[in-house]
């Protein structure tokens, strides 16, 4: 099946971003509610590989960028997420590739660019030491994607 753009998805926000929590968003299917939601408030890119979807979601919060990467599977249940960004970073989301057979690439912040790994299975990884500076999961052992960058620090 390949990978391709997913433009049938895109997302509503549900509840924006205040002091204490990020803001979130409605997937959509076509235009219809799905119910289901995930972080960030702007969809910059949804990416079908196989049967699962891949989603890049900003926070529009300016002066504290944050990139959240979402996994869905077919029933757009998150399988894995990650973070990259944090207080005082900047930048946008730019020039998206999908390279065959399973990897995404894109600019973000850091002056760097991404590579999202997309992994048939979950594997094992180290939690803390196996993400490049500027990137947050939940702790965990397994990953159904590898995030892959050499950012370079922000000025302050």
């Amino acid at each position: 099946m390949g990978m391709r753009i997913a433009s049938e998805l895109t997302a509503r926000l549900a509840r924006g971003a205040n002091d204490d929590e990020i803001p979130e968003s409605e997937v959509l299917v076509n235009g219809t509610s799905t119910g289901k939601r995930i972080s960030g408030a702007i969809l910059e890119a949804a990416v079908q590989w196989e049967n699962r979807y891949l989603l890049f979601m900003t926070d529009d919060i300016p002066f504290e960028e944050i990139l959240s990467i979402h996994l869905l599977d077919a029933q757009l249940n998150i399988l894995d997420s990650a973070l990259i960004g944090g207080p005082y970073s900047s930048g946008s989301f730019s020039s998206l590739e999908l390279n065959e057979p399973n990897n995404v690439r894109f600019h973000f912040i850091g002056d760097t660019t991404w590579c999202i790994e997309l992994l048939p299975r979950p594997e094992f990884r180290m939690p803390l030491i196996s993400e490049p500076l500027g990137v947050k999961r939940h702790f965990g052992f397994s990953r159904q994607f590898i995030v892959r960058g050499n950012p370079r620090p922000q000025p302050a």
